[in-house]
């Protein structure tokens, strides 16, 4: 498949060269702020190329994928069998103190896993 020089500089399809260039610049400079690779510049540049050459008619184009441009289509105007409302669980009558105190010495002990893992991919062994 195709790479998609409109989603790798994160405007709408058929946008003009001009909000094109206002990504690019912006993404660049992310990019230089946060260390990125010179393949993820490569790729900017690719696409701000292939959205310099304008489409034609951007309401016929076939050769590129689309994802809407308006983030609100994918919002559920109201409840039903893909948004369902949240079901609420009966109490639980018991010791809460204990249970939070179990609940917390969980976290510690996962919390303590992750920083071990952590630690662990900076260790260096010493040559024998």
């Amino acid at each position: 498949m195709e790479r998609n020089p409109y989603v790798i500089l994160g405007v709408p399809f058929g946008s003009p060269k001009s909000v094109a260039n206002a990504a690019f610049a912006r993404k660049a400079q992310a990019l230089k702020r946060d260390g990125g690779s010179l393949d993820q510049m490569t790729d900017l540049t690719w696409a701000l190329q292939r959205v310099s050459v304008a489409i034609r008619e951007p309401a016929t184009a076939m050769e590129l994928y689309r994802i809407p441009a308006d983030p609100e289509a994918f919002q559920a105007d109201g409840d039903g069998v893909l948004r369902p409302p949240p079901e609420r669980l009966p109490p639980v009558d018991g010791d809460r103190a204990s249970a939070l105190e179990g609940l917390r010495q969980g976290a510690a002990r996962e919390y303590l896993r992750y920083l071990v893992s952590v630690r662990a991919t900076r260790v260096t062994l010493p040559p024998p």
